[in-house]
């Protein structure tokens, strides 16, 4: 006997899940618990016979051979009766549960993090095409809105929306949903959430605040998850936690709205289980003054490391003295893409903050020769670094302001922006997975040269000595969390990079060589590998296409300039955290989603050649642009005028390097590259005919041939194309191509056409023969070339010739003798030769 069951005080969810694995084992018998959310017995009351769902104990457990698990992952948490059950029944799990111990040994489970388990039977169903009824939809509906918030809760995925859509459009009745998924209280529980609030008492844990309640009564009493999400919601709380003994039970309800919180370490404590936000636990023989003191020692545990100022501000701080231009300040606002600086003052000492809206307004009353001090705020609002991030949103809040100075002992030692709140925020609230933990290490000692490793360790302490934060950053960082080899090494220091290389050097060996107007400096060691050590920096750009100007900076702004997320990475090398991944703009999200991500809205306009670069990258790794990025891209195709051809036809011979040169010129289509550059989009056939030319004539189709095939159909192509004939063989072929296109090439014998077209290079007639749809051009090339001379300027001499241009005449007539095959022998071309020597007499 198989038999379907689920948790105790059985949810919307798990009732789903119970019809949902029915459809998918009709062959199993579902036995429903008693014990159920008040809702659901609400919703039971009226459909329980459409359900025809049999009670535990309908079941002969000591029968059973297989359970499936739906929304639980443990048997001990389903209720039945465990000692009834042989020590050989299979166990099949569906759950979304990834927080708690699955059974042991289970024969199949699928335990996947989205927000409902009903997400993952409702995929399993339409994979398998069972069909959905308007009825069943709307049971699958109650499950995936209430154990979801209607999709607020942090464990919503996309995957969730998507299947949600589906049941919609499966007949789910919304109204329905309205209806059951929000519980009217009873005067009884009317009375126990009275009661719970009473007696409260709120705790204050690193900025987070928790309710904790306790009661006591002699009867079993229903929707205790309701009425402590409630009195979550009633308080304004960041999480409550009921404790309450009923009759010989007790029962621990968790909940939270705070990503600070994770209740698993508790639970895992208690032997319960759930969400890392919404979890219980049950106790059988309990009293509460054994369980209360317990929970509220490991109450700590549930609190996941503050994010403080410290962790996300911006150091060292640019700042403004009060003596400085009002002009100078616009554009320093302008170089960096700030919207404010703090102001300094010669001793140090903060004196005021100055606004983008301040120098706007000074500017646009003809004030920009004031100094700074005449339009500043003197009474900056600040925080310390210990400030948790909640501290942060609510300061600014309070006193509207996008940035705050952080201070300690009087001193201005970085500053936080609304930017880097929201940022840190966003990266709270994914739903992905980081790729490691929090250290790379592991994949540095499996994926890097031991002794690149050992290098990199070195380095580390020499920059512990100097108090130097060091970092590996770029393509190298990227590549290790994606598995794959890459030994370009790239340091970036905060400090000084050039005197940091020469401090290596000093203590490893080897040379180095320096540039002093970025701060970078390339190390030679002593085994001759290059090692480029860098200054952390942030730069502008005066104009579109033109290379930027650099400033000394942090490691945030320093990866910032950089060009994609997944290019934004660093690992850190200080010995005490080597091995760390600093990811300020979730790199390894767009890594862990194949995603192309730009890091700023201007980022293609500053450099157009990353529309290229994008492209290059998303076909290495076969990502796809995000959405914004595209569109970004797109705006910005006509950018590229501004750079040079050499840096255009450069990031096509990358692409060519990489043999994705046809694909990227197809994207770069897509793009409206072509459309913006030379007015013109290629046609559908030309794709076709770029692929049969590369493959019938054999041709190297490099950037400059494949630009040619491409826009060869266009009006002025050779006018079009100069800017990119950058070699003799690319302004020739141009040049060829006209005369072809002036002389009109028809059909006539090879001999005739070698007189007109001999000194027309072998690719130019094949190309034109080829595009212009001539084949007998590619017969006449073809044979050209597997032709030899039959004889020479000594043959001719000898039949007593004088040299002249005569000589040329005579060889090329006799070519075209050859091409027509009618001289195939050196003795019929000598023959033929004396006959026009006889004649010349």
């Amino acid at each position: 006997m198989e038999v379907i069951v689920s948790h105790m005080n059985i949810d919307f969810d798990g009732l789903a899940c119970l019809l949902a694995a029915h459809k998918l084992h009709p062959q199993a018998t579902v036995a429903l618990t008693d014990k159920q959310q008040p809702t659901v017995k609400s919703y039971l009351a009226i459909y329980r016979d459409q359900l025809n769902f049999s009670s535990y104990e309908q079941i002969p457990w000591t029968t059973v051979t297989k359970i499936i698990l739906v929304d639980v992952g443990s048997l001990a948490r389903t209720g039945i009766p465990l000692k009834e059950l042989n020590d050989d029944v299979s166990v099949l799990i569906y759950d979304h549960h990834l927080q708690n111990e699955p059974e042991p040994g289970a024969e199949f489970s699928l335990i996947e993090g989205v927000g409902a388990a009903i997400t993952l039977l409702t995929e399993q169903l339409l994979k398998h095409e069972h069909p959905i009824n308007s009825f069943e939809a709307t049971l699958f509906g109650l499950g995936l809105y209430t154990d979801t918030g209607n999709f607020t809760y942090p464990q919503v995925t996309a995957r969730d929306l998507s299947i949600a859509s589906v049941l919609r459009e499966r007949g789910m009745d919304v109204t329905l949903i309205e209806r059951f998924a929000e519980q009217v209280l009873t005067a009884e529980e009317k009375a126990l959430f009275q009661t719970l609030l009473t007696n409260s008492e709120e705790q204050q844990h690193q900025g987070v605040t928790i309710l904790l309640t306790t009661h006591e009564q002699d009867h079993y009493q229903g929707g205790l998850a309701t009425l402590t999400r409630r009195l979550m919601d009633v308080t304004d709380s960041d999480a409550a936690l009921a404790i309450v003994r009923m009759k010989d039970r007790t029962y621990v309800v968790a909940r939270a709205s705070s990503s600070r919180i994770d209740f698993s370490p508790l639970m895992q404590a208690l032997g319960g289980g759930g969400h890392a936000q919404a979890a219980s636990a049950t106790f059988k023989q309990k009293p509460l003054p054994e369980i209360v003191p317990k929970i509220k020692e490991l109450l700590p545990s549930i609190l996941k490391q503050a994010v403080t100022a410290s962790s996300m501000m911006a150091s060292p701080v640019k700042s403004v003295a009060p003596t400085d231009k009002i002009e100078a300040i616009l554009e320093r606002m302008f170089q960096y893409g700030h919207t404010g600086f703090p102001v300094v003052d010669e001793n140090g000492k903060l004196v005021g903050v100055i606004s983008r809206r301040d120098v706007d307004k000074a500017t646009h009353h003809g004030l920009g020769h004031a100094p700074v001090k005449a339009y500043m705020s003197s009474r900056p609002v600040t925080l310390p670094p210990e400030a948790t991030i909640e501290e942060i949103q609510a300061t600014m809040m309070q006193h509207n302001i996008g940035r705050i100075p952080i201070v300690e002992n009087g001193a201005l030692v970085g500053i936080v922006s609304r930017t880097d709140v929201i940022e840190q925020l966003h990266q709270q609230s994914s739903v992905v997975e980081p790729v490691t933990k929090d250290s790379l290490l592991p994949h540095m000692e499996k994926y890097l040269p031991g002794s690149t490793l050992s290098l990199l360790k070195q380095i580390g302490d020499i920059a512990d000595e100097l108090e130097l934060p060091v970092y590996l950053i770029g393509g190298i960082v990227r590549d290790l969390l994606l598995k794959r080899q890459n030994e370009d090494i790239d340091l970036v220091v905060e400090g000084d990079g050039i005197a940091f290389a020469e401090a290596i050097a000093a203590r490893l060996g080897g040379s180095i060589k320096t540039h002093d107007t970025f701060g970078t400096a390339t190390w030679t060691t002593a085994a001759d590998e290059k090692i480029d050590i860098v200054t952390c920096r942030t730069e502008y750009y005066e104009a579109p296409g033109l290379l930027p100007v650099v400033r000394a900076s942090n490691l945030r702004e320093d990866l910032r300039r950089r060009d994609f997320t997944i290019n934004a990475l660093a690992v850190k090398i200080n010995k005490e955290s080597f091995g760390q991944i600093i990811d300020f703009f979730q790199g390894q999200n767009d890594l862990k989603q194949r995603t192309i991500r730009i890091l700023h809205t201007l980022s293609f306009v500053e450099d157009p050649t990353r529309i290229l670069r994008a492209v290059r990258f998303a076909l290495r790794f076969g990502y796809h642009f995000d959405e914004q990025t595209e569109r970004l891209a797109k705006n910005a195709a006509p950018m590229l005028e501004q750079i040079s051809a050499s840096r255009f036809l450069r990031e096509l011979e990358l692409l060519q390097e990489e043999q994705h040169l046809l694909a990227g010129a197809k994207w770069l289509d897509r793009l409206g590259v072509w459309e913006a550059l030379f007015a013109y989009q290629p046609a559908a056939d030309v794709w076709k005919q770029h692929s049969e030319i590369a493959e019938d004539l054999e041709a190297t189709m490099d950037p400059f041939l494949t630009l040619f095939v491409l826009l060869h159909q266009a009006e002025n192509v050779t006018k079009k194309l100069q800017r990119y004939a950058l070699t003799i063989a690319d302004v020739k072929l141009l040049r060829e191509w006209e005369q072809l296109h002036a002389n009109e090439i028809e059909e006539k014998p090879l001999r005739e056409l070698h007189i007109e077209l001999s000194h027309f290079s072998e690719l130019a007639l094949q190309l034109y023969g080829y595009l212009m749809k001539k084949p007998f051009l590619l017969d006449y090339v073809k044979k050209r070339q597997t032709i030899t001379l039959l004889l020479n300027g000594h043959d001719l001499r000898k039949q007593g010739i004088k040299p002249g241009p005569v000589y040329s005449t005579l060889l090329q007539q006799l070519f075209g003798l050859q091409l027509d095959n009618e001289i195939r022998s050196r003795q019929e071309a000598l023959e033929w030769l004396k006959q026009e020597a006889h004649q010349a007499e």
